[in-house]
């Protein structure tokens, strides 16, 4: 099987316009996704006072990365352009919807959960779809500096935007948040439309249709995740990624709390410190990649992530905390940026979509793992030992990093060092 070459660009001057409304409608849906994650639970709690539907409302969202290697197929079959606009706009109609809903007081839990389900799986599409079009719009050399931009949008959206304005809103009127996701999405999507559609890469897989096709592409996704050396080994790191962090994060809450001997206030204080860590990361993301190529990117992110967490397991002093995990959240997002970059490069550009959503499948199924573990040792062994698991966990992780290849820049999608892994399946959907 040959792969599809690097596909076709716009000029520079359009390629300059399309980033910038990618980069822009990104930090716009990240705001609105932001809000969401504060107001719908906090309308679940207001709802019912339930704690169970609350949590079942907060995973109603997540849930749906469950389905994204099918998702990801759809992607390959859709144009971006499409698959984000469409993606806005419905989660627009819902996020109305419910603004209605609670105005006039209509709303049920039932209904909260259906809607955080569903506006995930649009999210779902509109992330996929945002890093499948990346490579349309940026050239190789470009890709780690373009997927940086984008990171930090969503951080910036995700993490200090969205959930405090979304927040509150709710404290004045609680429809304002919804209002204001609605709104977001649909300036997003006005931004969108005026981007270049990417074009399905195969005619063969355009023309394909029905359950029996969709499931054969998704398996074929699947089956080049797991067949190809370099991807699979950054499955199982991303994995433990997702394992260590979260069995910190779990308890992290506690931790402050307990170990720290900090207010109320100290758990916030922390995340604000991971905060300020991934935006500095996302920063210098691009110009580290760049000076020290993938490979060693990657091993220095997993160094920097491990040693911050045994360095907290050890020196439990609250300013040190905050500085590793900061340093940790740094480290990730160096991670993201190196590996979003490499799958770009790596993957042919009609199987991208799959590629991605399993990928981050793999991270986000980790993370349930990895909070039941970090909750049962903090309880049967002490608090400082999912630190010290995360740590050893990243540690283990490293020599799976000694072949990625250092891609380098102007290699065609598809393409990579001779020897560093086996040819990909036949994609039965495909060319």
């Amino acid at each position: 099987m040959k792969f599809a070459g690097s596909p076709p660009r716009p000029a520079d001057a359009s390629r300059t316009r399309a980033l910038r409304r990618l980069v822009t409608a990104n930090a716009l849906s990240s705001v609105g996704d932001g809000a969401r994650f504060a107001a719908l639970p906090l309308m679940a709690a207001w709802s019912t006072g339930d704690v169970f539907w609350v949590s079942v409302v907060a995973a109603a969202g997540r849930a749906a990365w469950l389905l994204a290697p099918v998702i990801g197929t759809l992607v390959d079959r859709i144009p971006g352009r499409r698959s984000m606009v469409g993606s806005d706009l419905a989660r627009c109609v819902m996020m109305l919807l419910l603004f209605a809903g609670v105005s006039t007081g209509r709303t049920s839990v039932t209904t909260l959960v259906l809607l955080a389900f569903a506006s995930g799986v649009a999210e779902v599409f509109f992330d996929c779809a945002a890093q499948a079009v990346v490579p349309l719009l940026a050239a190789d050399h470009e890709l780690e500096r373009t997927n940086a931009r984008l990171i930090a949008a969503q951080i910036t959206g995700t993490g200090f935007v969205g959930p405090p304005v979304g927040a509150a809103l709710w404290a004045a009127w609680h429809p304002l948040p919804f209002l204001l996701d609605g709104v977001t999405f649909l300036a997003s999507a006005l931004l969108l439309m005026g981007m270049p559609s990417r074009t399905a890469p195969s005619e063969t897989e355009a023309g394909e249709r029905g359950l029996r096709s969709l499931l054969r592409g998704t398996w074929a996704g699947l089956q080049f995740l797991g067949r190809d050396q370099v991807l699979r080994r950054l499955m199982v790191v991303v994995a433990v990624l997702g394992v260590g962090q979260q069995a910190v994060y779990a308890v992290l809450v506690v931790y402050a709390e307990r170990r720290l001997g900090l207010p109320d206030y100290g758990y916030s204080l922390m995340l604000v410190a991971a905060a300020v860590g991934s935006l500095a990361g996302a920063g210098t993301a691009a110009r580290t990649a760049q000076w020290l190529g993938p490979g060693r990117s990657l091993k220095v992110a997993v160094s920097v992530s491990a040693l911050s967490y045994l360095v907290v397991a050890v020196l439990p002093w609250w300013p040190l905390v905050a500085l590793m995990l900061a340093l940790n959240s740094a480290g990730v997002v160096l991670w993201n940026v190196c590996t979003v970059s490499l799958r770009q490069r790596l993957a042919p550009p009609h199987m991208l979509g799959r590629v991605t959503s399993g990928y981050r499948l793999a991270a986000w199924g980790a993370m349930p793992i990895g909070a039941s573990a970090g909750g049962a040792l903090a309880q049967h062994t002490g608090l400082d030992a999912p630190w010290a698991l995360a740590g050893l966990l990243l540690l283990a992780c490293l020599p799976l990093l000694r072949k990625v290849p250092a891609v380098q820049s102007g290699s065609a999608p598809g393409q990579r060092n001779a020897g560093t892994a086996p040819g990909p399946p036949q994609d039965p959907s495909g060319s």
